[in-house]
């Protein structure tokens, strides 16, 4: 049996597509919102995956080709990876997209997740979310509104689920919220207060196991303050577009529970960060610029993770040689 069929699926998810054959030897598939009966904690092992961000895969700019050579890049790493974890926006975009286009962005993403023997585990994005542009014209009725069109593609029973890998446990967040008023965007970033309640509970009967949380828009960010000047204002505000709007319970939650890593996108850049006990990644695009090269001089790419058995890890962001069409 090879070694990424061993993974276990856990709260607020079923098998997905292509995680099947992962989930198939795993233990049973918990119901939402329910936690993982204790049970021996295998000791971490060493085992490599990598961490794929902002694919935002289309038909134009040769984005499909793109995503095609990210994936064989992935296959040729030595060692290969146990598992493909995105970090959302997998498709560009259903925000504002009519059905048939957004369906026609997902049938090219799963066809060509299909060609990989590597299991995905997927993360959702904001361009993942069909209909809440107020550019939009899907009525919030239709049967395939908001996240239940990617929920449907990629045969999640949750956007909000965890897994265990050799002894490493894992937890896919979706920080997408829907913006309090009407917008072009039509979302923010953050957890609700269910959400970091699941959360809670979830790291705890994971125990001592060492832990990894991905969401897409980051917790916290340097790169996100880029653009802000607030020299005229009594407060300095960074876009809740552009990281959680409540970044400070969600760090208590990851100190609280010893979280080793936290995965977020978005941003098209890389920028590490170490706060207590938890490293914040923030990985570059797969897509980089949106397949039209680098982003702020930050190639297409992804990351790759060595986690090691004694629960430390290893990260190195990998460019795999795309090149824009000129």
């Amino acid at each position: 049996m090879e070694a990424h069929r061993r993974s276990d699926v856990h709260p607020m998810t079923r098998r997905g597509f292509l995680t099947a054959a992962g989930a198939a030897a795993s233990a049973a598939l918990w119901p939402h919102g329910t936690l993982a009966t204790a049970a021996p904690q295998p000791a971490p092992q060493a085992f490599r995956f990598v961490h794929l961000a902002d694919i935002h895969v289309k038909p134009e700019s040769r984005g499909g080709d793109g995503f095609r050579q990210c994936v064989a890049a992935i296959h040729a790493l030595k060692p290969r990876p146990d598992f493909i974890l995105t970090g959302g926006d997998l498709v560009m975009d259903v925000l504002r997209a009519p059905e048939a286009r957004a369906k026609a962005l997902f049938d090219l993403y799963t066809r060509i997740c299909k060609d990989s023997d590597i299991p995905f585990r997927h993360c959702v994005g904001n361009h993942d979310v069909f209909g809440w542009s107020n550019k939009s014209k899907i009525d919030p009725d239709h049967v395939s509104y908001g996240k239940k069109m990617v929920q449907e593609r990629l045969d999640l029973a949750s956007t909000d689920y965890s897994f265990d890998h050799k002894g490493w446990h894992f937890c896919v967040l979706d920080d997408i919220q829907p913006s309090p008023t009407p917008s072009e965007h039509g979302y923010e970033a953050g957890l609700t207060g269910a959400q970091l309640d699941w959360l809670a509970r979830d790291l705890a009967a994971a125990g001592k196991r060492p832990k990894v949380i991905c969401a897409h828009i980051p917790i916290v960010s340097i790169a996100a303050c880029r653009g802000v000047d607030a020299t005229d204002k009594a407060q300095t505000a960074v876009p809740r577009a552009s990281i959680c709007r409540n970044p400070g319970p969600i760090m208590k939650t990851l100190k609280q529970h010893d979280v080793t890593l936290a995965l977020t996108g978005h941003l098209h850049v890389n920028e590490v960060l170490k706060f207590e006990q938890t490293t914040y990644v923030g990985e570059a695009a797969v897509s980089g610029a949106w397949w039209n090269g680098p982003h702020s001089g930050h190639a297409e790419g992804f990351g790759v993770f060595d986690c090691r058995a004694d629960g430390t890890f290893e990260h190195r962001y990998h460019t795999y040689g795309w090149k824009a069409k000129g």
